[in-house]
């Protein structure tokens, strides 16, 4: 008596979360995808946590500081448009041991450079951007 998924090779398949099967293939651009990463840990002031997050799912600064904003529910978090109004600026460090406000350099060049992230307060940021 033929049995469900008698129809399926099973050596091209992989449990992936519960209830559902991965072909290989598709493991294999999972693990590609995971090599490419690139995670960074997020710390804000006053908050007991950090967060860590992969640079290599966001697209541009704007979603960057939309996701920040929804993980640390804080609303007033600074973004391209300057720091001044803002309770908080997100600054980062690159690979030179110097902090700089997110923004100021291309995107590309930040997700490559970018080794960790804080969300300061805003007082604090004023010293930091290349526009001062």
């Amino acid at each position: 008596m033929a049995g469900y998924g008698d129809d399926i090779d099973m050596t091209e398949l992989t449990l992936g979360p519960p209830g559902k099967a991965v072909s290989s293939s598709s493991k294999g651009r999972r693990r590609k995808a995971e090599e490419d990463a690139i995670y960074v840990k997020v710390s804000m002031d006053g908050a007991p946590y950090l967060r860590k997050l992969d640079l290599t799912v966001y697209r541009g600064y704007e979603e960057l500081i939309m996701s920040l904003s929804d993980m640390f529910r804080c609303y007033s978090l600074g973004g391209l448009e300057g720091y001044d109004e803002c309770e908080f600026a997100v600054a980062y460090e690159d690979g030179d041991g110097d902090w700089m406000l997110v923004g100021d350099v291309p995107w590309k060049m930040f997700v490559s450079s970018c080794r960790r992230m804080r969300i300061m307060k805003g007082s604090e940021a004023k010293g930091l951007g290349s526009s001062d």
